[in-house]
C-alpha cells in the first residue's frame, strides 16, 4: 500500500501541476523567406518561415504540424513542417513550413486575391509538441488580415 501512495502521489502532483488556465498560445509575429521550392502542374510547393512568440514560462518541442489554409474562406492548400522546432521560454522561435498550394483551385478561385493589397487568411490544423516525454495534439487556429502585397513582394525576391 505505501508502494502504491508513493507512486501515485508524484503522479497526481505531476498532473495536478499541469493546468492549462495558465498556458498561453503562441504569439503569431510575422512570415519571412517566402520562396518557391518546386512548381508543377497540379501543385506548387512553397517554403516559408512563420515566426512565432512562446509568451509561457516552458519550453516545449514542436515535434509536427499540419493543416489547411484559405484564403478569403476559399482552399488554397496544406502545410506541414519538416523538422522538428525548439520552443524555448519567452522567445521567439521560427518554423521552417512547407506549402502545398493546389494549382487548379489557386488559378480558378483566386484570381481576384491576386489583385487585393490584403485578404483573409485561416489556418486550421493540428500540432504535436513534446515536453518531458509527453506528447499532445493540440488544434492550430488562426485568422487574420495578411498583407498580400508584402507577401508577393518576398515571394519576388
Amino acid at each position: 500500500m505505501k508502494r502504491l501512495i508513493l507512486i501515485l502521489a508524484p503522479a497526481a502532483f505531476l498532473f495536478g501541476s499541469c493546468k492549462s488556465d495558465n498556458i498561453r498560445d503562441p504569439e503569431y509575429r510575422e512570415i519571412q523567406n517566402v520562396r518557391i521550392m518546386d512548381v508543377g502542374l497540379l501543385q506548387t510547393t512553397a517554403g516559408l518561415d512563420l515566426v512565432y512568440y512562446n509568451p509561457n514560462d516552458f519550453g516545449v518541442t514542436l515535434s509536427q504540424a499540419r493543416g489547411d489554409v484559405y484564403i478569403d474562406n476559399m482552399f488554397f492548400g496544406r502545410f506541414g513542417i519538416s523538422d522538428k522546432v525548439a520552443v524555448s521560454k519567452r522567445r521567439e522561435f521560427i518554423i521552417p513550413a512547407v506549402l502545398k498550394m493546389d494549382n487548379i483551385s489557386a488559378v480558378k478561385n483566386h484570381r481576384e486575391i491576386f489583385r487585393k493589397k490584403q485578404a483573409l487568411i485561416r489556418i486550421e490544423g493540428f500540432a504535436t509538441v513534446r515536453k518531458a516525454g509527453f506528447n499532445k495534439d493540440v488544434p492550430i487556429k488562426y485568422e487574420g488580415i495578411q498583407d498580400i502585397e508584402r507577401l508577393r513582394s518576398l515571394v519576388a525576391n
